[in-house]
């Protein structure tokens, strides 16, 4: 479906790019001790060693070359199985900051992250450029974010931190997407903070002193329980910002893609239908209820986004990340996914998270993929989940049940199992999976001994994990015992937690003729 470029390089392991530590949406920390006191002193830029330079020089002639048609444009490195790191803003908050760094002590810790990722078994990075309706780059229609600057009062950047990142990913064969939260905006003090003139401050004053909304933008509370604005997309004029800011993405980068994360309408205002009172209102469609209405806004923008991305090139993915449980995020945040996937002209892949674990009440991963195959409708449309390290180790408040809620305590064999089962799953083969997020994989580990052990864990399959998606089970058992696993013990073992549990039936069964012998 897309241009398939298999090329990754055998580097060696460097030493990992310190990481803030600070989860998303709110949660546990993983600071990374290797991100040295003196790093962003003027000493630190002046410690580069002589041996770091000489081994960048050795390495000049093993560098993946960017490709180009006869016209003269880029030609996206794809790959047909995706193995995805998230690199979030809260990953890259202790080295971004243009204020302490110097351009060239950046390009270093950006060459440290990709090599880190590369030499980690992945072939695609997904980097967080506009967060809170805040760019990276010296943009157009976005204040800088102050993930670059430091403060949102600091409205200029001495380099291009986003021109570094991709010419880090793509000297190591990585496909790099360019990754945006499409509504997520600021706080109501950062986006006051901000210099200069800008459409998201325009629409921010006519809130008034504590207002709930304005015609473009609203209050809200996100996930991790923070009182932020969002952009409406009910208004053209809002869609169009969102589309223009790919737009100019597209037009001054070489990305591979574009990535649309799970920012749509926050849960919070399901019930609050004061905030668009007006818009639907005056609404041009056929919506005859407000939720209606918004799902219809949301469609909108991403069929406009759709097609910004496809003008610049039909190789460039355009992907979208929802919530993995389907009927939440079109009932809570107005994630129209039954259309996204049973449609042409939305999008080309579905990042569904599934962050859950195996024994969640609700959303086991069973019931997800059960789910996910049914809406995929368009078959151009790739299935790639999302799983996550930053549970390991604690507890699941997000979870139903109390089998759940400690699973990540308990038990330090999720990921594996998840990552088993969708090899094994009867619905439909992945063409890929990813992780949220880096900081996990080269933070400090002795801080997290669960995260440590998950790893190890699936750390085996992880390596040719590509290559086993498709796999017959009897296959799939071969491998795993050439590795020294026992598919189907892990799999029994698996399917009595959750029998006892007493919500599921076994989701393995695998038949005793499949030990791989």
């Amino acid at each position: 479906m897309k241009k398939t470029v298999a090329l990754i390089l055998a580097l060696l392991m460097l030493v990992p790019f310190a990481s803030c530590g600070k989860e998303e949406e709110g949660g546990t920390s993983s600071v990374s001790e290797s991100n040295a006191s003196t790093e962003n002193s003027a000493n630190a830029e002046s410690s580069e060693s002589s041996e770091s330079s000489e081994a960048a020089e050795s390495s000049e002639d093993k560098t993946f070359a960017e490709q180009f048609d006869a016209e003269g444009n880029y030609i996206p490195l794809n790959y047909e199985d995706m193995k995805i790191m998230k690199l979030t803003q809260w990953d890259m908050c202790e080295g971004i900051v243009d204020s302490k760094h110097s351009e060239k002590l950046f390009r270093r810790k950006a060459k440290k992250t990709m090599e880190n990722i590369a030499e980690g078994g992945f072939n695609t990075v997904l980097l967080q450029i506009r967060p809170f309706a805040d760019s990276y780059y010296q943009s157009e229609y976005y204040p800088l974010s102050y993930f670059v600057t430091g403060s949102y009062a600091k409205q200029e950047v001495k380099y291009d931190v986003v021109s570094i990142f991709i010419e880090e990913a793509h000297k190591l064969g990585l496909s790099i997407h360019a990754w945006i939260n499409p509504m997520r905006c600021m706080t109501r003090s950062e986006i006051e903070s901000i210099t200069g003139e800008w459409a998201i401050t325009d629409w921010y004053s006519h809130m008034g002193d504590g207002g709930e909304y304005s015609e473009y933008m609203f209050s809200g509370t996100d996930a991790g329980g923070t009182t932020r604005l969002y952009l409406n997309p009910a208004y053209e004029e809002v869609r169009q910002l969102i589309i223009n800011g790919i737009d100019e993405i597209l037009t001054n980068y070489k990305v591979d893609g574009v990535f649309m994360d799970d920012y749509f309408y926050p849960e919070e205002v399901k019930s609050n239908t004061t905030i668009d009172a007006n818009a639907f209102a005056n609404r041009t469609d056929d919506s005859a209820f407000v939720f209606e209405f918004r799902c219809n806004n949301v469609n909108t923008l991403i069929r406009g986004i759709y097609a910004k991305v496809k003008e610049h090139g039909e190789d460039i993915i355009y992907g979208i990340s929802p919530n993995g449980h389907i009927t939440h995020a079109y009932g809570a945040e107005c994630a129209d996914i039954y259309t996204w996937c049973a449609t042409e002209g939305y999008c080309d892949i579905m990042y569904p998270q599934f962050y859950y674990g195996m024994l969640h009440g609700q959303v086991s991963i069973s019931e997800l993929m059960k789910q996910w195959h049914e809406v995929l409708k368009v078959d151009s449309i790739k299935l790639v989940p999302i799983l996550t390290l930053h549970k390991a180790g604690t507890t699941d408040t997000w979870a139903i049940n109390d089998d759940a809620k400690e699973e990540w305590k308990t038990y330090n064999d999720v990921l594996l199992m998840s990552m088993t089962y969708l090899l094994l799953n009867p619905y439909r083969d992945i063409d890929g999976i990813g992780f949220f997020c880096y900081q996990y994989f080269y933070g400090d580990e002795s801080k997290n001994t669960a995260v440590k052990a998950e790893r190890e864990n699936y750390a085996p399959i992880w390596e040719e994990y590509e290559k086993l998606i498709g796999l017959e089970v009897d296959e799939l058992a071969a491998y795993y015992e050439s590795i020294g696993l026992d598919l189907k013990e892990l799999g029994d073992k698996w399917d009595e937690r959750l029998v006892n549990t007493g919500r599921f039936l076994p989701m393995f069964n695998i038949p005793a003729e499949s030990k791989g012998e």
